[in-house]
């Protein structure tokens, strides 16, 4: 992968191909990336303020820079320009009566971040239209949250013939075989495309029956219950929702409304979770970034553990050590951190 590092203004600085000895480059689907790079001292520049590659769509974010005279080093590593709607927070309230995507694109319109001139990219506007709020929540988790629950995601991609940053929404591309549109990709220690195999579940913290609660007090207050448990046996959460504000003049109606979209976006953090993570073999069977890429759904088929599901590319490591390529993929559902873990109680 080749690399060129740009200075605030989008503009070439440092070395016209950069050599770094390692480098991380995280890709994820539902959150914000992050890379790491190693590179000689005399390859750093202090103007450098973003790494760009042609081969990738992501922009990485200089954040952190860490020399050692030890051995005459830089580590340059930050998150990807996902990161910068991190800058902006949703206030005074956005309400609109839109569909998820449509919310996403305006919000990030009408919130612009001081400095960054953001170039909007035409999307289709699918997707259930409802009264839809959002007040205080930091600009790239809002757009976050509120996508997955259509299991789609939005990336900032630098446009280098243009010098522009661009926001897009997108959704992975399916690959199982309940389709017939596009080729199939499947992943499977049978098929020999597995490698350093770990498989986790985890219902612990997973909920299925919810109880949202909006404004008011008393009899007074506003419920909605959001059940997903589907003929399962009822796991049941209360969500506190009093944030979730009540417009002078608005009906019941069209508050439960507003509090049942946003409880739907809350709910989606109990899950009953589903990881697999694996290195892939990319020269057997299926080729990454030509059959398959960040967000695609495939099959997995893990015979020993009587598995087979489809699920999401929710993440992709990228490493090259002393010239070696590694992929490790992720699929399913992120496991959250005992901290994360403990702040959604």
């Amino acid at each position: 992968m080749e690399l060129r590092t740009l200075d605030e203004n989008f503009l070439p600085c440092g070395p016209t191909k950069l050599r770094p000895f390692d480098i991380s480059w995280d890709r994820k689907y539902y959150e914000t990336g992050k890379f790491t790079l190693q590179i000689a001292a005399s390859d750093y520049d202090p103007a450098m303020a973003y790494v760009y590659s042609n081969d990738r769509p992501e922009l990485g974010m200089v954040q952190q820079v860490r020399y050692t005279d030890d051995d005459s080093m830089v580590l340059i590593s930050g998150f990807f320009a996902e990161h910068i709607l991190n800058r902006r927070c949703v206030y005074p309230v956005m309400k609109q009566a839109s569909t998820r995507v449509k919310f996403c694109a305006d919000a990030v319109e009408n919130y612009p971040v001081d400095g960054i001139d953001i170039v909007i990219d035409a999307y289709t506007d699918e997707g259930t239209s409802a009264n839809r709020q959002e007040t205080g929540g930091q600009l790239d988790d809002v757009c976050h949250t509120m996508l997955k629950a259509e299991e789609k995601a939005y990336r900032c991609y630098f446009d280098y013939e243009t010098g522009k940053l661009h926001f897009q929404i997108y959704q992975g591309v399916d690959r199982t075989q309940s389709q017939g549109v596009n080729n199939f990709v499947v992943f499977s220690p049978a098929w020999r495309n597995m490698k350093k195999l770990i498989v986790t579940s985890d219902n612990s913290n997973y909920y299925n029956y919810f109880i949202a609660g909006g404004q008011g007090e008393g009899s007074e207050r506003a419920y909605v219950v959001i059940d997903l448990s589907a003929g399962e046996p009822m796991r049941q959460k209360f969500l506190d929702m009093r944030d979730v504000e009540k417009d002078e003049g608005m009906t019941v109606e069209q508050y439960e409304a507003v509090l049942y979209a946003k409880a739907v976006e809350r709910a989606a953090s109990y899950v009953n979770i589903q990881n697999v993570e694996f290195d892939a073999d990319t020269e057997r069977s299926f080729r990454y970034l030509v059959d398959y890429d960040l967000g695609d759904k495939c099959d997995i088929i893990i015979d020993k553990l009587h598995l087979a599901f489809e699920a999401r590319i929710i993440e992709i490591l990228e490493t090259w050590t002393k010239n070696v390529h590694k992929v490790t993929l992720v699929f399913g559902d992120k496991i959250p951190s005992p901290y994360e873990k403990v702040r959604l109680k």
